[in-house]
Order: structure tokens, then C-alpha cells, then sequence
């Protein structure tokens, strides 16, 4: 009895094998073996499976299409059309070559695309609506496999229709976007969809479901974890969208749900990490599954005696001010804030307060503030994934009094002279990075601060003479 692998007569057989994966795509053409996308490239279905012959592709375009649709792809070449099979919808693309006809048919079921990212280590995949399937990979936007098909109107509608649920497809309609954790079997993400101009356009977030320690993602853990073992204050993780913040929480969190026995509250939007208890007790609240909002959520959490609070984001007015009530009134808070640099997150918490109390803000922050980490993930030069670069604020004496009296334009000389705190500067950070030869000379200077100064530094040290 032959081992071969069979020929299909009916397309939804080799769907129905595609689902085992999760393939977003299939490559189905005369003269060549079943094709399907597994880890972002297209690979045979089966070991020694034999090419198809005009006849196969025939019937295959016969099983899932209409005489019309044929008729079309034999007077134009070429023809595309939505079908129902296993695992969804698909959208099928048909050609006529002078080998015979080929069939490439694209999934048009979220989870296949979320697969692939996770396959690949990617931080986010996107499917626009007039683009094709595109996803973040070690900071860079590509297309997920050259030559993918731009998604159509249609396309994203049923991408939209795969995996939403009846609550957010309403929100969805009545507001125009909605922005909500996803999960399936093989992981979680979080998931944004919005309505524009051309169709939807639908973003997810992949989540990594392993927290890594502060040793993993290269924290210095000696000026760390001082932080941590305070009762009450604040301590900041700063950076733009995509920096790191939430694995960085999400270490220090873990770090203190082993070290204290305490009572740790997180909201966050969504929940990502899923801490089990340890040494502490550990409650996770969700914005718009179990509360309205964060500032909501900081109101209840402040009734609920916790010991340590973390607030995914610290969005406006009422939750900066909350938190920092919390950090004054016995709390260790822990938060978020989308800023560059230590000095600059001083200035956005002052800011966000009216003018005629920055004066009393000024003091709370001073007193209550422990430390501030603003970082950002940097592609490395061999193209193997991201590294950090951290900029590190202490609280100290001298901070302090450089908060109070609103002379935050200092803080940068102090880091520059506490470094046997821990402390330091962004550029700092990369100038180390730079000289093990881990980052390129463009992006140590692109990602730094003093321009003048990174400049005269990549003068003195070529990236010739690294590594």
C-alpha cells in the first residue's frame, strides 16, 4: 500500500487539513505539489505528495465555484470570489496560466493570521481593509508573506464577523471602533477594530502569556528592587506605544506577588498577564468588562485595603490624581505613562493639573514619587529581535527639591551624577548598547536625546572599530 499522499478532488479537503494549523493561505497550481502557509512561508502540505495536474486544479475550481465564476476566469484570466468552508470564510483567487489554472485561497478567519504572529515572535498583526495582511516583527511593519493579496472591504467585514461577539459587535456599530481582549486557545491579545473610510481595519496586540523576570529583560534588579519594598509612593514606567511597559510591570508585579505577602490590585485595559498568587493575594480587574474606567476602578480599589496598586494607564486628570492620593495615603502604585524621558514625565503628571494647583501637586510628588524607568525596544543590529534601553530616575534629596521648586529641567544633571544609584540617562543606555555591538551607529543616534553630543560620541567611536 502507498504512502503517497492522496490528491483531492474537493477544496474543502485540504481546508479541512489547513485547519490542523491554522494556514491562512493555500497554494494550489498546476505542476506543483499542495502548497499551504505554515510560520509565514509556503511549504508542500506532505512530504513526497505529487504536483497536481491541470485536471486536479480543475476540479478543485469546480468544487467551489459557480459556472458563472468559470466562465468569467475563462474570458477574463482571472476571477476572485468569497466561499464558505471549513474553519469560515475564505477568499478564493483564481488564474489562468499557460501551465494550466491556478487557485490561491486566503483565509478569512482571525485566528489563522494570530498563529502565524505567534509562530514568528511578532508584536502585532494588522489587517487593513485596501492592504495586505501586515504584522510588526522586531519593530518593522512588513506584509506577513510577500505577494499576499490586498484585503478587500468584504475580506475584513468577514475577518470582523470571525471572532467578534454580540456585545462588541454592538459597541462596534454604535460607536464606531471597539478595543477589547481576545483570546483562544492558543493565546491572548488585545484586540482593537475600527470602522473608516474604505471598511475595518482590525489590530492585535499578541500578549505574552509568560511573565519573564527582571534578570530576562535585563532590568537592573539591584536598583529595582529597593523600589518595590517600599509601603506607599509611586514608582513610573514610561515609554511610547510598544515600548515594553507591560512586561516590565509585569516583572516588577511578579517580582513583588513572590517577595511580600500582601494584597495586590491591577486594572488594566485589557488584563494581559495572569498572575497566580504567590506570596500575595492577587485581584485583576479588566476596564469595560468589570469597570467603566480607571479612575472608577482606583475609587473602588482604594475600599478594597490593597497594599500595592497597578493602573495600566494613567490617562487623565482624575486617574493621575487618584493614584497619586493612593501613593500618598499608604499605597505602593505602580503606573503607566506614554512620555520619553524621566524629566518629561515629572512635566505631563504637572501638566495634566490646573495652574493654581501645581504648587500642591508639586509636593505630593516630590514626597511620594520612588523612581521613574523610561524605556524603548531597539532592533538589534543582527536582526534577531529587540533589545531595551532604559533611562532610570531615583527619587532622591535632590530630586525632590528640583520637583518642588519646578526646576525639572535639572533632573538630567542629577541622573547624569547618581549613577551609583542606578540611575541613568537614555543615552547613556544606548552608548553601552552601541559599543557591545548590539544596536547600529543610525539607530544609537536616531533613538537619542542629545543629538550634538550622540553625534560627537559615534564620531569618536566608528561603527568600524565595534565588535
Amino acid at each position: 500500500m502507498s504512502d503517497t499522499p492522496p490528491i483531492y478532488t474537493h477544496l474543502d479537503r485540504y481546508l479541512e487539513q489547513g485547519r490542523t494549523i491554522l494556514s491562512p493561505a493555500f497554494y494550489l497550481g498546476t505542476g506543483m505539489p499542495p502548497y499551504w502557509m505554515k510560520a509565514a512561508v509556503y511549504t508542500p502540505m506532505a512530504e513526497d505528495s505529487p504536483a497536481l495536474t491541470e485536471e486536479n486544479v480543475n476540479e478543485l475550481i469546480a468544487s467551489c465555484s459557480t459556472e458563472e465564476q468559470r466562465e468569467k476566469l475563462r474570458e477574463h484570466g482571472a476571477t476572485d470570489f468569497i466561499i464558505s468552508g471549513p474553519g469560515g470564510k475564505y477568499h478564493v483567487y483564481l488564474y489562468k496560466q499557460e501551465s494550466g489554472p491556478l487557485m490561491v485561497v486566503v483565509s478569512l478567519a482571525v485566528d489563522t493570521y494570530l498563529m502565524q504572529g505567534l509562530d514568528c515572535g511578532c508584536s502585532d498583526i494588522h489587517l487593513p481593509t485596501a492592504c495586505p495582511p501586515t504584522w510588526r516583527r522586531f519593530g518593522s511593519l512588513q506584509p506577513i508573506w510577500q505577494g499576499a493579496p490586498t484585503l478587500t472591504k468584504e475580506d475584513t467585514l468577514a475577518l470582523t464577523e470571525s471572532f467578534l461577539d454580540e456585545e462588541e459587535w454592538k459597541r462596534l456599530k454604535e460607536v464606531g471602533d471597539a478595543d477589547f481582549a481576545y483570546a483562544n486557545e492558543h493565546g491572548r491579545y488585545r484586540a482593537s477594530v475600527v470602522q473608516q473610510r474604505l471598511g475595518y481595519d482590525l489590530c492585535f496586540r499578541i500578549i505574552n502569556s509568560k511573565i519573564r523576570t527582571m534578570s530576562e529583560i535585563n532590568l537592573p534588579e539591584e536598583h529595582i528592587k529597593p523600589l518595590t519594598r517600599f509601603t506607599n509612593g509611586l514608582i513610573l514606567v514610561t515609554g511610547a506605544v510598544g515600548s515594553g511597559k507591560s512586561t516590565t510591570l509585569a516583572s516588577i508585579i511578579q517580582f513583588i506577588n513572590e517577595d511580600r505577602h500582601d494584597h495586590i490590585i491591577t486594572l488594566e485595559d485589557p488584563i494581559e498577564a495572569v498572575f497566580e498568587p504567590a506570596g500575595c493575594q492577587v485581584n485583576q480587574r479588566e476596564v469595560h468588562h468589570h469597570t467603566e474606567s480607571f479612575g472608577r476602578a482606583l475609587r473602588a480599589a482604594l475600599r478594597e485595603d490593597p497594599d500595592v496598586i497597578m493602573v495600566g494607564e494613567m490617562r487623565n486628570l482624575e486617574t493621575i490624581s487618584l493614584a497619586l492620593t493612593a501613593a500618598e495615603t499608604g499605597h505602593l502604585v505602580l503606573g503607566t505613562l506614554h512620555t520619553g524621558s524621566a524629566s518629561r514625565t515629572i512635566d505631563r503628571i504637572l501638566d495634566a493639573f490646573p495652574v493654581d494647583e501645581r504648587e500642591h501637586i508639586r509636593i505630593m510628588v516630590s514626597e511620594s514619587l520612588r523612581g521613574v524607568l523610561s524605556q524603548q525596544l531597539i532592533p538589534k543590529k543582527d536582526g534577531s529581535g529587540r533589545v531595551m534601553a532604559l533611562e532610570m530616575l531615583v527619587n532622591t534629596a535632590a530630586v525632590a527639591n528640583c520637583i518642588r521648586e519646578g526646576k525639572t529641567f535639572m533632573i538630567p544633571g542629577i541622573i547624569q551624577t547618581g549613577k551609583a544609584m542606578g540611575m541613568r540617562l537614555m543615552d547613556d543606555s544606548l552608548q553601552e548598547l552601541y559599543l557591545a555591538g548590539v544596536i547600529s551607529a543610525e539607530e544609537c543616534n536616531t533613538r537619542s536625546t542629545d543629538k550634538v553630543t550622540m553625534e560627537r560620541f559615534l564620531k569618536d567611536h566608528p561603527e568600524s572599530s565595534i565588535g
